[in-house]
């Protein structure tokens, strides 16, 4: 299989470059730790607990453990920062706790480095101790030069320098546990099983959800197969559509409602997360949506592609997935095959295209027969 060369992250970039990026990472980390040392000179000895948590709406649920240990020690002078479109899954657990919202088009360069409004925010907040759980440049361009009395987290080893307590990001599973250890020097948390254990919540009564749609199209199994998978669950099931206002083509959207399926069109995250709370089972790619539907307890059917399943798939009986696993899957310790980590554009996602529909409503018929109410 040939693959198409693509952007590769920085941090990757450094890496592969070995004695140049050795060099490159001891320069990097000089400068950010001398310029740090300079900042904290000029820290207040009180203030807020601070939280970076700048994720996609999937990955919020991740940080979810570790922000609730943050919570418990600091209490109601924690804020979090997020993109506004985390904040109605946060409110689910944390209701008494402030936010201090951004948006994307507040960062340059791809999300990259943060604008000034950003940092005026974040210095406005009057932060004594700052949690970084994004772990990325986004945080560190936000973080750097901040005059905090300390500052925790994960990243990349070239910006080591910008953190009093560096923690190197894991390779191995789960997502829950990266942001778990980057509390650690501060948090001890000894509960991990007991926090990673799914919840449950069953109404039979419910719909069941098919959402068709990733952020990457590596991660998509396909609009076409996901509503003739529909179809046949139909005929036993209540069956709806999901997704995002205006994702769906007109003429799709009328052939799909003229099959008998209704099409459910979410247009806020809060709408979404409603209509999830609601469902019976919900059957999608490996995608927010998904590790939204995980986090509420629901039974879920995941396709998953590029993504290593150990990562981040629940382990339960009612929370169960499908992946067809090729030579180019993402190996052990590793979260993404190379094409999801931006590395190499690939060709023909044939881990997805592999997997028949067939197979995938073998899966599922069990599921749907346990946990959802037949048509009378």
């Amino acid at each position: 299989m040939k693959f198409k060369s693509q952007k590769i992250p920085f941090n990757e970039f450094l890496n592969r470059i070995k004695v140049v990026g050795l060099l490159i990472h001891t320069i990097l980390y000089f400068i950010f730790f001398v310029i740090r040392q300079i900042n904290k000179l000029f820290s207040f000895d009180d203030g807020n607990v601070i939280i970076i948590a700048l994720h996609r709406l999937g990955d919020t649920t991740f940080t979810i453990h570790a922000i609730r240990k943050i919570v418990e020690q600091y209490g109601s002078k924690t804020i979090i920062v997020c993109f506004s479109e985390s904040v109605p899954i946060y409110k689910l657990v944390f209701r008494d706790i402030e936010f201090c919202t951004v948006e994307r088009r507040d960062f340059y360069f791809q999300e990259r480095i943060a604008k000034k409004n950003v940092k005026q925010k974040l210095k406005a907040l009057n932060p004594f101790v700052i949690f970084d759980l994004t772990g990325s440049m986004i945080s560190a361009a936000l973080l750097f030069k901040m005059k905090a009395k300390k500052i925790i987290g994960i990243n990349g080893k070239a910006f080591r320098g910008i953190y009093d307590n560096y923690v190197k990001i894991r390779e191995m599973p789960r997502l829950t546990d990266i942001y778990l250890d980057a509390i650690s020097p501060l948090i001890q948390v000894n509960d991990k099983y007991e926090l990673n254990k799914p919840p449950i919540a069953i109404n039979p009564n419910g719909k069941i959800l098919v959402h068709p749609f990733a952020r990457l199209k590596e991660k998509e199994w396909g609009l076409r197969k996901f509503f003739s998978l529909a179809e046949k669950l139909n005929v036993d099931y209540d069956v709806s559509i999901v997704a995002q206002m205006n994702n769906i083509d007109f003429d799709i959207r009328q052939e799909i409602i003229n099959s008998k399926i209704t099409v459910i069109q979410t247009n806020s995250s809060e709408d979404l997360i409603q209509r999830i709370s609601e469902c019976s089972l919900f059957i999608g790619n490996d995608s927010g949506p998904v590790n939204i539907a995980n986090f509420l307890g629901k039974p879920t059917f995941t396709i998953y592609g590029s993504t290593n399943p150990a990562y981040t798939a629940p382990n339960s009986d009612h929370q169960i997935y499908a992946q067809k696993v090729l030579k180019c899957s993402a190996r052990q310790n590793e979260k993404l095959c190379l094409a999801a980590g931006e590395i190499y554009c690939c060709p023909g996602i044939q881990c997805m295209n592999q997997l028949t529909e067939e197979e995938i409503f073998e899966y599922i018929i069990p599921l749907a027969r346990k946990y959802c109410s037949m048509r009378t």
